[in-house]
């Protein structure tokens, strides 16, 4: 999983030419399924993917898709051609070529794949592993031990770069993952994964070159270095597990045309549901998948947890973005969300679904109760009316005298003194809202006194210095000189994944995002690897094109990550967005929201400064 796709480093490109108009856009898929691997043992093939892909075809003609756009390769398909790396190469490179802006594309895989070290700065996965998907003629070289006939994650990567350029919508289904285990498993599975030593590969060193982590001025990102992942704001992926995990599929079919792989049999149950969002196809798929999983009996340390990222809003099978609700649902205690004070809920927000209204009542970290519900209610997405927050939480702008086009506002912010800004009257409705979203985030409960999630520090090199590294905590560093240079570096040494979000938000322009690097990626860290740590990292340099003396915040939120559970709505996050649509709660179908609960533990951290007085502009 490219340290970007497979692993979900996944993000989308910035797009560019004219969109045509939604009515024009087509529908395209390409499915991939490998079964057979003749050039390597018998007992790493697989008999699934020419199961799944005859059923992920059928579950798309009947969402609309047309038969003549839908390309299959898998071995043991009649009408498919043969799934080796060239062919699949070759019909990514073809799509990138012919789509057009606003169309949708499909990329299914079914199969195997393998994770192993990557050269440092290459696309990989947090804990330094690239993937390789196994191709029809992968093969292991008998002198150099080295192999061929796989697809890396950096050319599906690249892939899909190319066609997020072109502002196609790619839809991203893998039913594969990597393993350091065995190929079989008990219950009636089989397990999509392999150790590379099972297949007698003995992969090269890491290479000490690849791609360097870039220094960015950190209020004005500059272009992105080449090769290099970019921006894909209309990219979704599904996927069947985590990076350190392994999907499964069955031994056997319960009838005629079912597929084989678990995660690809909740695809399809999803879609019969007809939900009308990603998000909504995620929940059910969430829901069916688990019940699966549970059905089989599989212990905690073997079940996967599928991962969800992208533009999840967005209505299925178009770029329109979709309303912005909250899942309502139902346990022995009552009502609830699944999210919490770090996904912006506060006690006395209302929920609406229908003729139905819930108010929020007590808020945890990831969870929200909420009062019973006024008329008749069911589980479903609602939509939320935030309440104003308290009078001694929420800034205060004060407007002064306008001079040269532009006006002189006083922001304070809770707890802290007023800072002089001047700004272009057009400007303040964004300052408005950044000083909204500093002010929340100042109000979260500091988390010093629990045990941490991750390990974070961040290193600090101010011109002429030494450097100094301090734990990424709640410090303010007091003012710091254009040309200084901030790392941050967060580790997951734990055994479970985690949620993380981390943004530079300075009160005088625009927020930045650090983690996750790219709009669209998952904010998902895994947890580390056998002799791996899950690591990121990121180098800044503080410039002086921000005002001097006005604060600017470096901060992290983090969760643990449950099993199944959605993509966490960080508050945080969403400060690099526009205003969301609250829209039609009962527009949404297919709202099955049975699910575990996210547990309530916190990490918050918000590292403050100021550029130093004559540095400014």
């Amino acid at each position: 999983m490219r340290g970007r796709l497979l692993v979900l480093w996944l993000a989308c490109a910035a797009g560019i030419g004219t969109a045509t108009p939604a009515s024009a856009a087509e529908r395209h898929a390409l499915l991939v399924g490998v079964s057979s691997l003749p050039a390597l043992p018998r007992n790493a093939w697989l008999d699934g993917p020419r199961h799944d892909v005859p059923a992920m075809r059928n579950a798309l003609l009947a969402q609309g898709f047309d038969a003549s756009r839908i390309v299959s390769l898998a071995d043991g398909v009649d009408g498919a051609a043969m799934p080796t790396r060239a062919a699949i190469l070759a019909q990514l490179a073809r799509l990138a070529r012919t789509l057009r802006p606003d169309d949708v594309l499909v990329i299914y895989w079914s199969g195997h794949g393998l994770s192993m070290p990557g050269p440092p700065g290459l696309w990989q996965t947090p804990s330094g592993q690239q993937v390789h998907l196994l191709a029809h003629d992968a093969r292991i070289d008998p002198r150099s031990r080295q192999l061929s006939g796989s697809i890396g994650s950096s050319d599906i990567g690249q892939a899909i770069d190319a066609l997020a350029a072109r502002r196609v919508q790619v839809v991203a289904l893998f039913d594969s993952c990597h393993a350091a285990g065995s190929t079989r498993g008990d219950a009636g599975l089989a397990w999509r994964g392999l150790a590379h030593t099972a297949l007698g590969w003995s992969p090269r060193p890491p290479s000490l070159g690849g791609r360097p982590v870039p220094v960015e001025r950190i209020d004005v990102p500059g272009p992105d270095p080449a090769p290099g992942p970019r921006e894909r704001p209309l990219f979704i992926g599904f996927f069947a597990a985590e990076p350190q995990q392994r999907s499964a599929e069955a031994l056997a079919s319960d009838y005629a045309g079912q597929a084989r792989g678990i995660f690809t049999r909740a695809l399809i149950a999803g879609l019969r549901d007809k939900p009308a969002s990603y998000l909504a196809w995620a929940s059910l798929t969430s829901q069916y998948y688990r019940q699966a999983l549970d059905a089989r009996q599989l212990p905690a340390t073997a079940r996967p947890s599928p991962v969800y990222t992208g533009a999840l809003e967005q209505a299925l099978w178009t770029a329109a973005a979709a309303p912005v609700l909250w899942p309502v649902r139902q346990d022995e205690r009552g009502w609830y969300v699944p999210y919490g004070r770090l996904d912006g809920l506060q006690a006395g927000d209302v929920l609406q679904r229908g003729v139905a209204s819930w108010r929020v009542g007590e808020v945890a970290w990831g969870e929200a109760r909420l009062a019973p519900p006024d008329g008749v209610a069911a589980a479903g997405w609602a939509r939320r009316l935030p309440a104003a927050p308290a009078p001694d939480a929420a800034p205060t702008l004060v407007l002064l005298e306008r001079r040269g086009g532009k006006r002189a506002v006083d922001v304070a912010l809770p707890g802290r003194g007023a800072v002089r800004l001047r700004v272009a009257e057009s400007a303040l409705p964004a300052l408005r809202a950044r000083a909204a979203s500093i002010a929340a985030l100042l109000a979260l409960p500091s988390t010093g006194a629990a045990a941490a999630l991750l390990q974070a520090r961040i290193e600090i090199q101010a011109p002429g210095r030494a450097a100094v590294s301090l734990p990424f905590a709640d410090r303010d560093l007091g003012p710091l000189a254009a040309g200084t240079r901030l790392r941050v570096v967060v580790e997951n040494g734990g055994e479970g994944s985690v949620d993380v979000g981390i943004v530079h938000l300075p009160l005088s322009g625009p927020a930045t995002r650090v983690f996750p690097p790219f709009e669209g990626d998952s904010n998902r860290l895994p947890p580390a690897m056998p002799a791996q740590v899950s690591r990121f990292e990121r180098e800044f340099e503080i410039t002086a094109q921000g005002g001097a003396g006005a604060p600017e915040w470096l901060a992290l939120v983090a969760a643990p990550a449950a099993n199944g559970a959605m993509p966490r709505r960080f508050a945080l996050l969403e400060a690099l967005r526009g205003a969301p649509d609250a829209g039609d709660a009962t527009a949404v179908r297919g709202a099955a929201l049975a699910g575990a609960h996210n547990p309530d533990q916190a990490q918050v951290a918000r590292i403050s400064w100021r550029l130093a007085p004559g540095a400014g502009r």
